[in-house]
């Protein structure tokens, strides 16, 4: 008889999952039932629970001291072994949910990977080739700044007039951000040709063929916008590096641009008056 390991393996190759990747989740799964052993002081019967993956990854922060990517990277394999247990039927809803993962953003160093020119060339490409769904989702990002995990849970009673109402950390915190005609006009139309998907009747903003959006989803449009576009991959958080940037180059304050961020510090919006690449060539050749 099969095991589940090696179902799960078939599993990710008709998914066309590069070897690498199988034998990193694998390894993966395998420190979680590790872990959950020790914790439960039981063998892991493959029933998730959101409960469990909330207190592995605590699991990974305080006691490995992993960093944010290599968190996520667990939480993306563990992700994945849910998705084959649904379709196995062993589980019925994925307990990874998108606000167990961390915000992976560079301390130090200009997070504005997105030139301007390079912005310009995507909008057009969104804009042309996309959906309403990919225009809305293309633009709340890159004109709220708010993170990947926070637009995949946006309701649709957060947005009150032409304001966008957040929650985001512990404690239900929430911000308010203004949503510029753009936005508004995008997420419009969204919501016309939203009314014809399956899972409209869901109170979430942004949904897909299978339900609620989710991060993958978003990572996978942008880069094939990207690709569309001609230019060099980025994620969904160089668009809030973009807005944030973007923001203090138009005269918004440090505080206002934390604000409508979310940094809990004003340290972390610092980072964004740090010089991109091309201003520095730019200076370099005025000297």
């Amino acid at each position: 008889m099969i095991s589940i390991f090696n179902e799960y393996i078939l599993w990710l190759q008709n998914k066309g999952k590069m070897e690498s990747t199988i034998k990193s989740y694998i390894k993966i799964i395998e420190r979680f039932k590790k872990w959950y052993l020790e914790s439960y002081d039981r063998e892991f019967d493959g029933k998730f629970l959101p409960l469990h993956i909330r207190n592995y990854r605590s699991y990974l922060m305080t006691v490995r001291k992993l960093n944010a990517k290599t968190i996520n990277n667990n939480l993306s394999a563990i992700k994945s072994y849910c998705d084959f247990l649904i379709d196995k039927g062993i589980i019925e809803s994925n307990p990874v949910l998108d606000d167990y993962f961390i915000d992976v953003q560079d301390q130090g160093v200009s997070p504005a990977k997105l030139e301007n020119r390079d912005f310009n060339k995507l909008e057009e490409a969104v804009v042309h080739f996309g959906t309403a769904r990919d225009i809305a989702i293309f633009y709340t990002l890159a004109y709220t700044g708010i993170r990947v995990s926070e637009l995949c849970n946006i309701r649709l009673n957060d947005i009150v007039k032409d304001e966008l109402v957040v929650y985001y950390g512990k404690g239900g915190k929430q911000r308010k951000i203004p949503l510029n005609k753009t936005v508004r006009e995008a997420i419009d139309n969204w919501l016309e040709e939203r009314k014809k998907y399956k899972y409209s009747y869901l109170d979430y903003l942004f949904i897909s063929e299978r339900g609620k959006m989710d991060r993958s989803t978003v990572y996978k449009m942008i880069k094939e916008f990207c690709y569309i576009a001609k230019i060099d991959p980025i994620g969904p958080h160089q668009l809030r590096h973009y807005f944030c940037k973007r923001a203090l180059e138009k005269g918004f304050t440090i505080t206002e641009v934390a604000a409508l961020a979310g940094h809990s510090r004003i340290t972390t919006t610092q980072i964004y008056i740090n010089p991109s690449m091309q201003e520095l060539k730019e200076k370099i050749e005025r000297l």
